[in-house]
């Protein structure tokens, strides 16, 4: 039996089953990518019309946030060691405030993304996350978002992470 899986282009995604977001897509739209930021931008605003119903996890937002924090104070500090940023947070309020920034920002416009549901995480997506990292040979967080996918009989992931390619039974919809 061959693999299950496909891999489409986001734009034309027009489902009424809702889909997962991952933490790639948010990324793509709040730290501006040439490459996919206009798709991707085009897609959060089909969903922010509630023309799309999409699907996310409060781990997904906390990979974003991270990444944002971390990002703004990067620029910053202008240095690129993170380690730098980190350390910089714990010790200055006035960095952490800046940096915190950026989270805001996201966290406000996630708020208004009227066609996107928080799914929360149970304890069983985390025993079948190991399960599934090792058969699909992923890494425990995309696990993770697999697991509470498969619980929600979600079928379709906005991604471009393309480690999603060899899981089976779900569509790959990429910017």
């Amino acid at each position: 039996m061959g693999r299950e899986w496909q891999r489409l282009k986001l734009l034309l995604y027009s489902s009424s089953n809702p889909i997962f977001i991952d933490a790639n897509v948010f990324l793509d739209y709040t730290l501006p990518n040439r490459e996919f930021g206009e798709a991707v931008s085009d897609f959060l605003e089909r969903i922010e019309l509630q023309d799309i119903d999409a699907i996310t996890t409060p781990i997904v937002l906390n990979e974003v946030s991270y990444i944002l924090l971390l990002q703004r104070g990067m620029v910053i500090l202008d240095t690129e060691n993170r380690d730098a940023v980190r350390s910089r947070i714990k010790e200055n309020s006035h960095f952490a405030h800046q940096c915190y920034d950026a989270v805001d920002m996201f966290n406000e416009f996630i708020s208004g993304l009227d066609g996107l549901k928080l799914i929360p995480v149970q304890p069983e997506d985390y025993l079948q996350a190991s399960d599934l990292g090792r058969n699909y040979n992923l890494l425990p967080i995309d696990a993770l978002h697999l697991s509470a996918m498969r619980r929600c009989r979600i079928r379709d992931i906005a991604t471009r992470d393309r480690d999603f390619n060899r899981v089976d039974g779900i569509v790959v919809w990429s910017p």
